[in-house]
């Protein structure tokens, strides 16, 4: 692979973390009020802080790249495609519904956030270092709010349904096991990994969080045939 294929791949990957962190804090900070208790708003405002902060600077790198996307969040300077998973295109109807975004969107953006623990595009270094920090508490709250939710009436049975809703796009979200943009990521350093690594990291730890409060999900045969690998995304069936 050349340069410019990581190039394109590099700037894809950037824009790609920057939307997913852009929606999931949009849709998380409409939850500052609403969730069902009065800390967990509080810590939403935070946290949907947090992510949308966090894509604000990720944007700017745009800037810097070869990139023909704007370093704006859809929606603004007119930008209307979005590279974020089709689970963010709406609101979060429910609490359940926010929780197992927070476990499951933003356990496969840190999945990745650690895979570039070091990369070699310098600019990025420094954010993802800033990003990884804030993550450990975005990580904790997630969890503790799975084992929070399992204890309310049929907590459990509705987290497992949304589990199952979300869980086969983002396991689709590494893409395939020697894509080539990732390939070439990983060969002039911006990378560690592929995604078939980051797909088991992935799922052993979201499974070992939902196997606590008696969650086993199970998905045998993910849809690749409805997978647009430049968005990140699942296309509508």
């Amino acid at each position: 692979m050349s340069a410019p294929d990581a190039s394109a791949a590099l700037v894809n990957l950037v824009v790609v973390l920057a939307d997913n962190k852009w929606f999931l804090g949009l849709h998380t900070s409409e939850w500052a009020v609403g969730a069902p208790v009065l800390e967990s708003s509080v810590a939403c405002a935070a946290i949907a802080q947090g992510h949308m902060g966090q894509a604000r600077v990720l944007y700017p790198l745009l800037d810097e790249l070869p990139s023909t996307v704007s370093s704006t969040p859809p929606g603004e300077a007119g930008r209307t495609r979005r590279y974020a998973v089709a689970a963010l295109d709406e609101p979060f109807p429910t609490w359940p519904r926010v929780v197992a975004a927070l476990l499951l969107i933003d356990g496969a953006l840190n999945t990745l956030l650690g895979a570039l623990r070091g990369t070699g595009y310098a600019a990025l270094a420094r954010r993802v270092g800033r990003m990884l920090e804030d993550e450990r508490l975005h990580r904790d709250f997630a969890d503790g709010r799975v084992k929070e939710l399992c204890t309310f009436p049929r907590g459990a049975e509705l987290l497992a349904a949304e589990v199952d809703a979300l869980l086969p796009e983002m396991l689709c979200w590494f893409g395939p096991g020697d894509e080539p943009g990732v390939r070439a990521l990983r060969e002039e350093g911006f990378v560690t990994g592929d995604g078939e690594a980051w797909r088991a990291s992935y799922r052993d730890r979201v499974l070992a969080v939902l196997g606590e409060v008696g969650i086993h999900p199970e998905h045998e045969e993910l849809p690749w045939q409805r997978w647009n690998h430049l968005q990140r995304r699942l296309n509508p069936t």
